[in-house]
């Protein structure tokens, strides 16, 4: 009822309905229309109601379906999945079966060591004589390919291992090769030995998946994994006896060197018990003993979230020398050494240790930020003029360096070049000027053929522009070349000549004593040929270069033609700016906005990122494949197919599963470790980390929808200061600030109409974010031209995403001075852009110049102070690290700034467009700006006169 109050909170006794009605309802007096124009300055509180209600109540309804899609995350993630570390199988080191073993470390994959060792043995001389009289033609035949000890497709040449000729050399390598592997020290793994195959040490550690396991052990030692030697209990340890792989294509002839009884006994004995490795105990390591061997000479250093990285022992380092540095300092994928490790927490100690620096840094960012907004009012005119100038003159410059670098002779320099060009441009300007008041100049012939010899042209100065000599001259320089010495050489006055074909062009004596000669150029040359090539040796390059010269010259050209064309908006552009710092410097609490922005979005955004962690975290079971496969390939894929294992994406990975000898039907080992009759497939797949669902892009879409809406709010809020502050009168200017008002207006009034367009923002850009899911879907499927298409549609989405945040932003304005909905902004700002497309256009150009410029400044200026500051507070500390910070805090800074001066300006610039449209403003427009409003309305007032008469 009219002159009741409004109850609140709703819990009062009145529905959300009936107080968004009492919010919305009209005032005292309202006619429930809105002003046609901005003579007043923006629409008052009484005359505003709300704007797209539903769309306000579209939005809160989203974030049910938010929550409910987050509970559901929380019921079923488990963010520790996305950084615990992964053991080589794809399971999680302190989840699940490995609970109790935390600490992700690498042991020696025995197969790929042994591997060497395996093939010299089994393709020794030795061997093969042996498998002759066992083997079938077949078979032995497929052995020695195997081996290339023949020419067969899979080899180019045969393999270069030391030869084993006797069963008794036979026994010393593999004992003194095993000992390499099962000794505590890693002295001898490096230690070159022409009986056993070497290990590349850069190889070894820089290949961490091949030639080692990821697997979880226990955390009561941390990374401090003891030897072997030093398990406490050693009953507990394990055995490990090494046999090729089921798939391996050298398990048929080892195991008939090991076990047939045609086999020599020295061979037999060779492969059995001395290739035994011993493995940690089974509570230490819960794998099965062949993933628990450790590697000779391997520590271990901590890292991040439980991750044990490799370091090479003292004994190592000492065999390897100064090397060892270099080959740790790659070690792992993420080439983690504990040199690094203590430089990263050295730099970080730097920044902590100088906090009371930064926060210094800090204010006196803000402090540079206004200085330069106060500096921007007076001076931005000759900063935009300056840097059009520099516009024109990289233009004009870039093409200068063409030409000259297209016609550069070799062994010449640019600048050289440049110079004699220069010149000769000058000198033929000056000809011409004579050419034009000369009454004949028929007798000069400037064609120059070969070396000069008839050359009978009228030039009279060198390449460097220095007068010639007369030739019947003896001073400055005295010489033999006379016309009558030489008649048939045409040695007239002082024109350059060829007499006697002395050098490879023409030339003359000079009129300047400290030089006595100097090649000339034919008149109107500027680009002479050179005899002995040019730089650049391609003439279609050079053609290229040329080309390239005289377009940059005709974009100066029209550069200019442009900017002349433009002043008048060039000059209300800057006028414009001068306003928009003007108001920063009156209302510096409007730089509160942004801030308020950037804080809540933050903590909004890790809140939001610890939701997503448990939807993305649900990885079901049945999204990599559970069978088994006999290859690689067909678990991983390959450049052209797909796997079996990462068909989709997030990819999932294939790893190699080393059977279990006790079952009776296993895919990998067979029937307990016998093969025959089937294929062995010994590769599994590992699901990834993370996946993306239907809850996840709900989720993902409130996310950006409400990012949208943050940086609406602050635009409209902004827009709405400005607008106060546009159309006070000059003499209050800066007297009152109205952002507290403006904020208050904008969320009590408009909040739904920025919840409609932060959603149009949301749409396209869960669209893009689609298309670059589908792009890497494409990938992933090895898809690659669906690939390339999906990434031109993102790109085409981004830039029509651009273009509706232009929009938008001037919606924004519109509401925040006419207090209209959104549609009814939107057009209105759509039309507006369109009467003032080339005003709008200019803004953005000169825009990006000022943003340059701000950012430039405020940065620069701020590192100054920092270096200041640090050398009288903290001298006794490298500035390097803390400068980065501070540089780092500086753009945001400077961010801040640019985006409400860029946002004031589009705000002053409708606000001057509703001025000049209405005639309106005497009182209350800018001094800067009032020569434009009244310029115009004077044309109006023509324009009526004229109609009237």
């Amino acid at each position: 009822p009219e002159g009741a109050v409004c109850p609140w909170p709703p819990g009062a006794g009145a529905t959300m309905g009936a107080c968004m009605n009492c919010c919305c309802r009209k005032k005292e007096g309202d006619t429930g229309t809105m002003p046609a124009d901005l003579s007043e300055g923006p629409v008052k509180a009484d005359k505003r109601r709300c704007t797209d209600p539903l769309c306000l109540l579209a939005y809160i309804l989203h974030w049910g379906a938010f929550f409910a899609v987050t509970f559901a995350g929380f019921a079923g993630g488990d963010p520790r999945q996305l950084y615990f570390p992964r053991d080589y199988a794809g399971d999680y080191c302190g989840l699940g079966d490995y609970s109790s073993h935390e600490r992700l470390v690498y042991m020696m994959n025995v197969t790929q060591m042994v591997q060497p060792m395996m093939e010299q043995v089994v393709c020794s001389t030795v061997s093969s004589q042996a498998l002759e009289s066992v083997l079938s033609a077949d078979d032995y035949l497929a052995y020695q390919c195997a081996c290339c000890l023949s020419p067969c497709d899979r080899c180019t040449a045969d393999k270069d291992n030391p030869d084993i000729t006797s069963g008794g050399d036979m026994s010393s390598v593999v004992a003194g090769g095993m000992g390499r592997l099962t000794g505590a020290s890693g002295a001898d793994l490096f230690s070159g030995d022409a009986r056993y195959p070497t290990f590349d040490p850069n190889a070894l550690f820089s290949e961490m998946t091949k030639y080692y396991y990821p697997v979880c052990m226990t955390n009561t030692t941390g990374c401090n994994v003891p030897p072997l030697a030093n398990v406490s209990d050693t009953a507990a340890l394990r055995t490990y006896t090494y046999e090729p792989d089921p798939d391996s294509e050298f398990r048929s002839a080892w195991n008939t060197l090991k076990t047939d009884t045609r086999i020599p006994a020295a061979i037999r004995t060779s492969l059995g018990t001395p290739f035994e490795f011993s493995a940690y105990p089974l509570g230490m390591c819960p794998y099965a003993a062949r993933y628990c061997i450790p590697m000779p000479g391997l520590n271990f250093i901590e890292a991040a979230n439980n991750y044990c990285f490799p370091k090479m022992e003292a004994s190592a380092v000492g065999a390897l020398g100064g090397a060892a540095a270099e080959v740790l300092e790659g070690v792992a994928a993420s080439s983690i050494s504990e040199s690094a490790g203590s430089g990263l927490g050295g730099l970080a100690g730097q920044v902590l240790a100088t906090v009371d620096a930064l926060c210094l840094v800090v204010f006196w960012s803000f402090i540079i930020g206004l200085v330069f907004m106060v500096i921007l009012r007076f001076f931005v005119g000759c900063f935009i003029w300056t840097a059009l100038g520099m516009v024109l003159a990289l233009l004009a410059g870039g093409g200068l360096v063409a030409f000259v670098r297209s016609g550069q002779c070799k062994g010449a320099g640019l600048f050289e070049s440049g110079t004699q060009m220069a010149v000769a441009a000058v000198i033929t300007a000056g000809e011409l000027a004579q050419d034009a008041l000369a009454a004949d100049t028929d007798k000069c012939v400037e064609a120059l053929t070969g070396r000069g010899t008839l050359y009978r042209g009228c030039q009279s100065r060198t390449r460097s522009g220095t007068t010639c000599q007369r030739w019947d001259a003896q001073a400055p320089h005295s010489h033999s070349w006379t016309n009558a010495s030489y008649p048939e050489a045409g040695l007239a006055e002082n024109y350059c000549r060829n007499p006697g074909n002395t050098t490879t062009t023409i030339w003359c004596y000079t009129t300047d004593p400290e030089k006595k000669w100097e090649q000339c150029l034919p008149r109107m040359v500027i680009m002479p040929p050179c005899p002995r090539g040019y730089a650049i040796e391609t003439d279609y390059a050079r053609k290229a270069l040329e080309i390239c010269a005289y377009a940059a010259w005709v974009l100066a050209l029209i550069w200019i033609l442009i900017v002349i064309c433009m002043y008048s908006r060039i000059a209300l552009a800057i006028s414009l700016n001068k306003v928009a710092a003007m108001f920063i410097y009156h209302t510096p609490s409007v730089m509160l906005v942004p801030i308020g922005q950037i804080v809540v979005a933050v903590v909004y955004s890790v809140l939001w990122a610890v939701s997503a962690s448990f939807l993305i975290s649900q990885v079901p079971a049945s999204y990599t494949s559970t069978e088994y496969f006999a290859t690689y390939t067909e678990a991983n894929g390959n450049y052209t197919t797909p796997g079996a294992c990462n068909p989709a994406w997030p990819q999932g990975f294939g790893y190699r599963y080393g059977g279990n000898k006790t079952s009776t039907n296993d895919p990998c080992t067979g029937n307990l470790g016998d093969i025959s009759g089937i294929e062995p497939k010994c590769y599994r797949c590992a699901p990834p980390r993370y996946v993306f669902d239907w809850y996840f892009a709900l989720s993902f879409f409130s996310y950006l929808w409400n990012n949208a809406l943050f940086v609406a709010m602050g635009q409209c809020i902004v827009a709405l200061a400005c607008g106060f502050w546009f159309f006070t009168k000059k003499e209050d200017k800066g007297r009152t600030s109205n952002v507290s008002m403006a904020a208050r207006w904008v969320l009590r009034y408009h909040l739904g109409t920025l919840a409609f367009g932060a959603f149009i923002i949301a749409v396209i850009q869960m669209i893009r974010y689609m298309m670059k899911y589908m792009q890497k879907q494409m990938e992933a499927q090895k898809n690659y031209v669906m690939a390339m298409l999906f990434r031109v549609l993102s790109c085409c989405v981004w830039c029509f995403e651009k273009c509706v945040k232009f929009l938008n932003k001037n919606a924004y304005i519109q509401t925040a001075l006419k207090g209209t909905s959104f549609c009814t902004s939107a057009k209105a700002a759509f039309f507006l852009i369109l009467r003032n497309a080339v005003r709008f256009g200019v803004m953005a150009m000169l825009g990006g110049i000022i943003s340059w410029i701000g950012f430039a400044s405020i940065m620069a200026g701020t590192g100054v102070v920092g270096y200041v500051l640090m050398q009288e507070m903290h001298p006794d500390i490298s500035p390097l690290m803390p400068l980065f910070t501070f540089l780092l805090v500086a753009y945001f800074v400077s961010k801040l700034y640019m985006n409400v001066f860029h946002l004031a300006v589009d705000t002053c610039l409708q606000c001057f467009l509703a001025c000049e449209e209405a005639g309106s403003g005497g009182e209350f427009i800018p001094s800067v700006l009032s020569d434009f409003v009244n310029g115009h309305s004077k044309k109006l007032q023509d324009a009526d006169a004229k109609g009237a008469e």
